[in-house]
């Protein structure tokens, strides 16, 4: 978990540390900075896939997803199998 240093810039020998609760404010503010940041993240993303024209609700591959069944890429994964197969053996 990240957190803020618990000491003062200052090296004052007076300084006893901190209380729990500002222990406890401290981690509450990273953690809220930390989630603020995840949702800014992924707004971003959420734009980028918009504007994507493969990767948008109406683009290309999600209209492709959207056709084929499941016996389908079942179909389609044993046939690129198939083709690579032959690249990985070994020659005798």
């Amino acid at each position: 978990m990240i957190n803020l240093p618990p000491y003062p810039k200052t090296g004052d020998q007076n300084w006893r540390g901190l209380t729990i609760r500002e222990i406890q404010m401290r981690r509450v503010l990273v953690q809220t900075r930390m989630e603020i940041e995840k949702y800014r993240m992924s707004t971003a993303m959420d734009r980028v896939k918009e504007r994507t024209p493969l990767l948008g609700g109406s683009g290309l591959l999600s209209r492709f997803a959207g056709t084929v069944s499941i016996a389908e890429y079942a179909f389609m994964a044993f046939k690129i199998v198939r083709w690579f197969v032959p690249f990985f053996k070994k020659k005798r």
